[in-house]
């Protein structure tokens, strides 16, 4: 049984999370909260396994709420908000970095949703099962960070843009946007590679992510587009419903045609496959935290074109499905803390140069 508490300041909207979580058995609505303040309050005195909240509410709001819960009582936090549109949707971002788990919209009791309902659910249970740290309450930072934190013999590439030296790829999920911005807030806007990433995302929040990261890093971050030439010192993430990938000059293709790879497009196996095939040996490749498998093949296929393969060690990890599948794979070189991902990104794609 999943004991969850529901937080938001709409009577209407807490109604609706109510029924949508009783409707499966295996989840238990102990307590609701109108405010962050009552949220924190009502965690210290319910425990409960998840807490299912907004962002933006009177007095408290949800950033200082996941402050306080994860300095006091850590609980796996699902954030849930309105239009990703609106003003101010960068706000879960910053949530996510101070801990919260997930952003996910706001869902309907629509009966045609009712498989996306079971999905939201789903998701739900999993990362009530998500082991979660204290944490110092911290906060936002006010700009972006500027200080820095044997290769293999390179083969050419294939028919690639003579002035681009590689590529590296980003690949991560549940916990990824928060590590997203310590790694490229640490790397310097000289970086010598362009960055390909692709973040599992809820539709509309792509935007935001890409407004948010370019506030945390020294690099340019900025949505991928068609037949766009990427640049060193750029970060570029996958926008959504599209396959990120390379075409053979070394130019960005999206493909939004081939269907989803084990429920994701955008994938990170397809993207990480695409920069061993134009790319080969002048490619970094890194897994980060995330939930099932996407990436673990792509990255496998790096390794075997002669790319450096990286993945996030598992007690950094948020959720360790994703670099784990890649270690079961034998497709990573080596695994890396957190802390120290930016150094290894930074010294593999210099040992390109």
């Amino acid at each position: 049984m999943v004991r969850v508490l529901i937080v938001d300041d709409s009577p209407l909207f807490l109604e609706a999370l109510r029924a949508i979580f009783e409707a499966d058995s295996a989840f238990e609505v102990v307590g609701e909260a109108r405010d962050g303040r009552e949220a924190v309050e009502k965690v210290a005195a319910l425990a409960p396994d998840l807490v299912a909240m907004d962002v933006q509410m009177p007095g408290m709001d949800g950033l200082e709420a996941v402050d306080a819960i994860m300095a006091s009582h850590p609980t796996p936090i699902l954030l849930i908000t309105g239009d990703p549109a609106r003003t101010g949707a960068e706000w879960c971002f910053e949530a996510l970095r101070r801990g919260a788990l997930d952003l996910q919209p706001k869902p309907t009791l629509a009966p045609e949703d009712e498989e996306a309902l079971a999905a939201f659910r789903e998701h739900a249970r999993l990362l009530a099962s998500v082991p979660v740290v204290y944490r110092r309450r911290r906060t936002r930072p006010k700009g972006p960070a500027r200080e820095e934190a044997g290769a293999m013999l390179a083969r050419p590439m294939r028919r690639c843009l003579p002035e681009l030296p590689g590529v590296a790829g980003l690949v991560a999920s549940t916990g990824g946007p928060a590590v997203l911005a310590e790694v490229l807030g640490a790397l310097p806007g000289d970086f010598p590679l362009p960055i390909a990433i692709v973040q599992h995302l809820a539709p509309g929040f792509a935007p935001h992510l890409v407004h948010w990261l370019d506030g945390c890093s020294a690099l340019s971050v900025s949505l991928a587009t068609e037949g766009a030439i990427p640049r060193p010192g750029h970060a570029y993430l996958a926008p959504d419903g599209a396959h990120l990938c390379f075409a053979a000059d070394g130019r960005f293709h999206l493909d939004r045609s081939t269907a989803p790879l084990d429920g994701h497009r955008p994938s990170g196996t397809v993207l990480l496959r695409s920069i061993a095939e134009v790319f080969g040996a002048r490619s970094v490749g890194l897994v980060l935290t995330g939930m099932g498998s996407d990436g673990a093949a792509g990255l496998a296929a790096l390794r075997r074109a002669g790319g450096a393969t990286l993945v996030q060690d598992e007690a950094s990890s948020v959720v360790y499905g994703m670099p784990k599948a890649a270690l079961d794979l034998g497709a990573a070189e080596e695994e890396i803390g957190r802390s120290q991902l930016a150094e290894a990104l930074l010294a593999r794609a210099r040992a390109l140069g």
